[in-house]
Parts: structure tokens; C-alpha cells; sequence
């Protein structure tokens, strides 16, 4: 048997800013960090691990107040509840072969930031969130790249590339961080108002819907940064009503850039049907094991309907207490020419198997 493959995804490393506050909006708190590092630093020992991938969203840049200036990767990495994360990461590194692959929340992550503060991982991105991982016929990726409010944006901003969701995240966090209420998410909106307007008018729709709920107007200015990255520079800001003029049109842009079918499977992908995708990536005949993150729900399926033996398999996350802390194993039997794909959590600080799935090598 050839050395396993570690994936995970959906960490969510914030800068921990809200922590201590009466409303948290940072989506990893402190008990999820010290429970990922335990993960890592059973990781770290185990010998029949040759590589890990961490599959995006490792690190959080979006979730935060539209009001305040979104963190920096190295104020989120100095962050004192991830240190031990940093720490552990840096000793599996030591030992594995670790690879960063960008998600959409870390999208603007670079090889120069990940190099700074752990120089023997590999910076695995490219073109932001498009970023892909190959191993013989095994395609793994963030997956948020398919979900048209968070894939990077060819159209509307081409400098930036900033997707819609990174809005509706600053807005939603904005809620949390003033009412404590952040149990509605963006997709549950997405499910409601798909079935009331169609999805031609789904992006515009929701994002207004979120700007209701938080108590924002379309006046109200988003905070970008500051002009040349210094603290006492001028605020970069845009309006809430730019942002929902400029994403008006995405569904018929996606339509005419990407085609009809591809651009409603987009929108079924952002309320967590990412299955669909994996057959239509299968389909191209060049991978059979496709590996998502992105929609926070672990998942392992094999179809033999649709794609001849295409398993599809979902790491989940490890920032929602509601959910498995969850991971992807792979491992290549060559002898018996077999390629196995496992679920697992973890657990009270141990691997629990929740699945199996094998095709032929």
C-alpha cells in the first residue's frame, strides 16, 4: 500500500477580532482551533501519511463587519487562538509533503505569505480559487470555483476578481457582529428565493435580502482597506449599491460566458448540490475521483448511473460545531490495483471511519 493522502478543508482561520465580544462573528473560535491542532499534531506522527492537502479556506479574510478593515493574513496567522495551529502546521510540514491550495475566503493567499510563515509547505494555487490538485485520475479542489457567488469573477471586476459572496460574507458577519444572530446563511436564502423569482434574479435578490436583514442600506460603504495597505491611510470603500449594480446581470453574464446548463448547475452548487458537478467534471473522461470542500457538508458517494464508478467525496469542515470535524484519506493499493477513497472525523482526539469507497486504478 502506498503512503495514505490526508485532505482537508474549510478551516477558517480568522483573526480572531470578535473573540471576546459579546457577538462572535469569527467563524473559528478558540475550542475549534485547539481541536484542528490536535489533528495536526496526531498528523504529524503518523507514518503512513506521505501528504496532506489543505483543500481551501484555510485561512478567513472575508468574514468580517463591512465597517472595520478586513485582516490581513499575517494579522491571522499572528492571531494568538491559531498559534497552535501555526506551530503544528509547521511540524507536519516538517515531515509530509504539505500543499496549500487556495479557497475563496483565502483567495488573495500567495506563495510569498505561505513561504513566510511556513517555508516548506508548497503553494499549490493558481488564478485564485481555480486552483487544482492531479493525481492520476483523482481531481481535487476547492470546489468554489462551480458556485456562482463565490467563483472569482472574469467579468465584473477583472482587477480583483472580488465574487459576490465576498460581499454578502461582510454583510452577514456585519449582522452577527450587532444582533448575534447569524443562523440564516446565504444559501438558505438562495434555496427561498430561487423557487420565488427564478435564477436569473437570484444574486441581485439575495444579496438585497441580506442588506435587509443585517438593518443596511444601499448607501451604506463596505470597507475595502486603506490606500497603500497603511494604517493611517484613507479608507477604501464601496457602496452597497455599486456592489448590487455590478452584480445585477451574473446569471445571464455566467450564461453567456459559460453556458446555460454550467450556469445553473453554478447556482444549484451554492445550495450544496456539488455532486452534479463532480459527474459533469467526470463526464470529460480524464478523472473519476473528484474532491470538493467549499459547501461545509463531508460527503462520500459512488455513482455508477450516471459516470461509471465516479466517487465523489467532500471533506466538510472544522468550523461549525453543528457538523463532523471531518477529512478525506486516500490510498493506492497496487498490488490488488485499487484506489480507496475514506470519510472519516475526528473525534475526542482519534480518526473515526465513517466510509469507503474503492475504483480500480
Amino acid at each position: 500500500m502506498e503512503k495514505k493522502r490526508i485532505y482537508v478543508s474549510d478551516i477558517h482561520m480568522g483573526a480572531g477580532r470578535s473573540l471576546q465580544s459579546t457577538h462572535v462573528y469569527d467563524w473559528l473560535g478558540e475550542a475549534e482551533a485547539n481541536n484542528f491542532a490536535d489533528f495536526l499534531s496526531y498528523l504529524s506522527k503518523q507514518g503512513d501519511v506521505g501528504e496532506v492537502i489543505l483543500l481551501g479556506d484555510t485561512m478567513d479574510n472575508w468574514v468580517c463587519p463591512v465597517d472595520e478593515v478586513p485582516p490581513t493574513f499575517d494579522e491571522i496567522l499572528g492571531a494568538p487562538h491559531n498559534k497552535n495551529i501555526v506551530v503544528n502546521l509547521r511540524a507536519v510540514s516538517e515531515s509530509k509533503r504539505v500543499i496549500y491550495m487556495p479557497g475563496n475566503h483565502d483567495m488573495h493567499a500567495t506563495n510569498e505569505i505561505v513561504k513566510k510563515h511556513f517555508p516548506k509547505i508548497i503553494y499549490g494555487g493558481s488564478a485564485f480559487n481555480k486552483s487544482r490538485y492531479r493525481s492520476s485520475r483523482l481531481l481535487a479542489e476547492h470546489g468554489s470555483a462551480y458556485a456562482m457567488f463565490n467563483a472569482p469573477d472574469p467579468i465584473n471586476s477583472p482587477g480583483d476578481r472580488l465574487p459576490l459572496g465576498y460581499f454578502i460574507t461582510r454583510v452577514a458577519a456585519t449582522r452577527t457582529a450587532r444582533t448575534g444572530h447569524g443562523d440564516r446563511h446565504y444559501w438558505t436564502y438562495a434555496d427561498d428565493l430561487l423557487e420565488l423569482f427564478g435564477p436569473q434574479k437570484l444574486p441581485q435578490s439575495v444579496f438585497e435580502a441580506m442588506l435587509e436583514e443585517a438593518g443596511l442600506h444601499e448607501d451604506t460603504e463596505i470597507v475595502m482597506g486603506r490606500e497603500g495597505a497603511n494604517p493611517g491611510g484613507s479608507r477604501i470603500v464601496i457602496k452597497a449599491s455599486t456592489v448590487k449594480e455590478r452584480y445585477a446581470n451574473l446569471y445571464e453574464q455566467w450564461e453567456a460566458h459559460y453556458g446555460k446548463g454550467m450556469a445553473f448547475k453554478s447556482v444549484m452548487a451554492e445550495i450544496g448540490y456539488l455532486g452534479d458537478l463532480a459527474d459533469y467534471l467526470s463526464k470529460k473522461g480524464d478523472t473519476n475521483i473528484i474532491i470538493f470542500g467549499h459547501s461545509h457538508d463531508s460527503d462520500l458517494d459512488k455513482d455508477s448511473w450516471f459516470v461509471k464508478d465516479r466517487i465523489y467525496a467532500n471533506c466538510g469542515a472544522w468550523c461549525d460545531d453543528k457538523k463532523n470535524c471531518s477529512f478525506v484519506e486516500t490510498q493506492k493499493d497496487n498490488d490488488k490495483r485499487v484506489h480507496y477513497i475514506r470519510l472519516k472525523k475526528w473525534r475526542n482526539g482519534k480518526p473515526i471511519q465513517l466510509g469507503e469507497k474503492n475504483v480500480s486504478l
